[in-house]
């Protein structure tokens, strides 16, 4: 079956360009991620005030946030931790005043551990020494997280200024809700503290471009940064709680797409999301030095666990039980894992695991949906070997016999952060929506209801 007769006619989405509304978006600098009056208009189009919406791949909570400034309930999974932490404390209606208190308690126990400003000065060009590393964590019993390769992604003095901050930050006698802004606000320059390149989205890098930095003797204050951090972010957490509909209940979840109608007992009158996109944004990599310094990873092995349930990933194991399902994928599927198998068995694998893993989220998703409701994929398409592998044309076709597609837009990613390249040539400077639906009836769940 040709490509093209997949094809809805494809319209441009029309959506507000201007200014906006920043709301909580900006808490945490997250790749590839919605872009807010896209979802705004989505939730405007495909829900009504008062539904529930689901997003199944939330990262970082656009989708939920937008949904509970718009009236409409919702619920969020990723799998990803620091993506569900994320979106957590994004979607939490904060009393401002009692928040200011915590934030200014944090600063008082801080205050006494700073550096002179003449000392990050001295710092930029020559660090502590190991023993003088090892003797302060032993004597001020501080926690310094298992990263492998530490010394590669910090300078010694920045493991202290970062385990001091986290030490206080934990000991903080303040509401959980008020730690975790505390601790997503430390998150935030955890990249930045880092000899790490915060720019590139494909996974976690020193470049060169920060080697001539720390050459030419690059400043690193983690308590300036923390200062920063939190004083972009409570005008974002004062605009929300402001602005979002006190009616609305929002949860967000950790755990697998995969897997989500057997924890959902309850149907959705849309779902509205952005999967991940076949080899392009590496989030296992990206955001490695977060899950350690949050505690969501102790190990490497708790990684490496969890990275085989990551979709879209580049490295699939031949063995991986994926891989082994027997499913009817169409003949798009099959023509580009031939075409991919030829040059790599390795590339091959990684394709045929994302097709297999969406084919099973989209029979996740039937069981979920009212009668009628819409799924609406946002998507862009990815490349190997310098030709564009039709994504787009293979979700429609994954999709079959459980969805249809009612309508097909695009829109040009004009956002720098969202607007990428990786070495593979995995480019992506449009974005797709597909709206499918399916018009029977399903049971709804059969376990533990999250919501």
């Amino acid at each position: 079956m040709s490509s093209k007769r997949l094809l809805h006619p494809e319209r441009q989405l029309a959506y507000e360009s201007g200014p906006f509304d920043r709301l909580t978006h900006y808490l945490f600098r997250y790749p590839a991620k919605f872009h807010p009056p896209v979802v705004k208009t989505l939730i405007s189009e495909y829900s009504q005030r008062g539904d529930r919406l689901l997003d199944p791949f939330c990262g970082s909570g656009s989708m939920l946030v937008e949904a509970a400034v718009a009236g409409r309930h919702a619920v969020g999974l990723d799998l990803d931790p620091v993506a569900a932490f994320v979106s957590r404390v994004k979607t939490h209606l904060f009393d401002v005043h009692q928040l200011s208190a915590s934030i200014n308690l944090l600063s008082d126990q801080l205050h006494p551990l700073r550096r002179p400003d003449q000392e990050y000065l001295d710092r930029s060009f020559r660090d502590i020494t190991l023993e003088e590393l090892e003797s302060t964590i032993a004597d001020e019993d501080l926690w310094i997280p298992a990263i492998p390769n530490l010394f590669h992604w910090f300078r010694k003095y920045v493991i202290l200024d970062m385990a001091r901050v986290h030490r206080v930050i934990s000991d903080l006698q303040i509401p959980p809700s008020h730690k975790d802004f505390l601790l997503l606000c430390f998150a935030s320059i955890i990249r930045a503290s880092s000899n790490a390149d915060p720019v590139p989205v494909s996974g976690l890098e020193v470049t060169s471009h920060m080697k001539r930095k720390e050459a030419e003797g690059r400043i690193i204050n983690p308590y300036a940064l923390l200062d920063r951090s939190i004083a972009k972010a409570v005008p974002g957490v004062t605009s929300f709680s402001i602005k979002a509909d006190r009616q609305i209940t929002v949860s967000v979840h950790q755990g697998t797409a995969l897997q989500v109608s057997t924890h959902l007992r309850r149907a959705f009158d849309a779902i509205i999301t952005s999967p991940p996109y076949h080899n392009a944004v590496d989030y296992y990599r990206r955001h490695q030095l977060e899950m350690f310094w949050l505690g969501f990873t102790r190990t490497q092995a708790d990684r490496l666990a969890l990275k085989q349930e990551y979709l879209g990933r580049q490295s699939v194991s031949r063995n991986d039980p994926i891989l082994k399902q027997q499913r009817l994928l169409g003949t798009l599927v099959s023509d580009w894992d031939s075409r991919i198998r030829k040059e790599s068995d390795q590339r091959a694998n990684s394709f045929l695991h994302y097709c297999l893993s969406m084919k099973q989220v989209f029979l996740q998703f039937e069981p979920l949906l009212r009668n009628g409701s819409p799924a609406v994929i946002v998507i862009g398409n990815s490349k190997w070997n310098g030709t564009e592998i039709p994504t787009v044309e293979i979700l429609m076709e994954l999709a079959r016999p459980q969805f249809e597609i009612s309508s097909y837009f695009w829109y040009p990613v004009k956002n720098r952060y969202m607007s990428y390249t990786r070495r593979n040539g995995a480019s992506i400077d449009k974005e797709h929506v597909l709206v499918m639906r399916h018009t029977h009836a399903s049971r709804i769940g059969n376990g533990n209801p999250w919501s």
